[in-house]
This record gives structure tokens, C-alpha cells and sequence, in this order.
């Protein structure tokens, strides 16, 4: 195993610790474990590749907008929620499955993205189909397909671009 690998299975086993709230060597040696297989089977759930350190800085600098546009998505989509559960705003027969392009994106882009996707309550990532290169997401509101990928492309160029392209 590489340096870089072992500083990676460290990195995701103290963030293990600090889920299960637990320091004890036992469920650090499970989280060791559990990092190792993560990163076996899911290879870009390590740390970002190695870049120069403009390129680094500049994400850096980007990364509290990221943030702060994420946390304003996930404030909005829960907000739209509420308003489908309430009956106040769009109805639940709106739900449905969209096919959003993967565009220009790297693999970490695509990846992050999924997340965002995720993240944001009333959307969530069914499937990358690399073939197509689409990501297919099933949204809680559905009724304009062509919205929904521009909501998503708006995002990823907006914010999410300058930090994980």
C-alpha cells in the first residue's frame, strides 16, 4: 500500500471515530478496515488527486461559496418539500426520473455532483450510466424535465466547477 493510500485509510478511519463518536482502538481498527474496503471498491472516494498549488489555492478560495450555495440548496429543496407534504406547493403525482447530462465533468466532478444530488431533499441519484454519460436522478417534482437539468447544470457551473470540476 502507497503512502498516499495509508494517509488516505487514516483520514476515513478517524472520520469513522468521529461518527461513532469513539476513539477506542478497536473501533479505530474497524474503521481502518471499513476505509480499506471503501477505497477498494469505490477507488475516487480517496483524497483528490495531486495538483500544483495555484490550482489548489483557487479551489480552496472557491470552496466557502460552494459550500454556502449547498447549504442554500439544501434550505430551498427542504422548504419545497414541506410545501409537497403540506399540500401548498406541487403535487407528489409530479415525481418522476430525469436523465441529466454529465456534461464536461471529471469523475470527481460527476461524483460530487451525485452527492449534491443526494444531498438536496427531493432529489436523488439513481444511476450513472457512463455509457450515455447521464446521471439519472428521480426528483419529487418531475413536471419540467429541461428545468431540472438546467437547475443542475446551473449548480455545477455556478459553484461546484471552480472546486471539484
Amino acid at each position: 500500500m502507497s503512502h498516499r493510500a495509508v494517509v488516505q485509510v487514516l483520514a476515513l478511519a478517524l472520520l469513522y471515530a468521529v461518527m461513532v463518536g469513539s476513539f477506542h482502538p478497536v473501533d479505530l481498527a474497524v474503521g481502518a478496515v471499513l476505509s480499506a474496503g471503501v477505497m477498494r471498491l469505490f477507488p475516487l472516494a480517496g483524497l483528490p488527486p495531486a495538483v500544483s498549488g495555484r490550482v489548489r489555492w483557487r479551489r480552496l478560495l472557491h470552496l466557502p461559496r460552494f459550500g454556502w450555495a449547498l447549504g442554500v440548496l439544501v434550505v430551498r429543496s427542504c422548504a419545497q418539500v414541506l410545501g409537497v407534504v403540506f399540500g401548498h406547493h406541487g403535487r407528489a403525482e409530479h415525481a418522476g426520473v430525469v436523465d441529466v447530462p454529465m456534461g464536461e465533468r471529471t469523475a470527481r466532478g460527476v461524483q460530487v455532483s451525485s452527492w449534491v444530488m443526494s444531498l438536496a431533499p427531493g432529489t436523488v441519484l439513481l444511476e450513472l450510466d457512463w455509457g450515455r454519460r447521464v446521471m439519472r436522478m428521480h426528483a419529487l417534482d418531475a413536471s419540467d424535465p429541461d428545468k431540472l437539468r438546467r437547475q443542475q447544470e446551473n449548480f455545477y457551473q455556478r459553484y461546484q466547477r471552480a472546486v471539484f470540476p
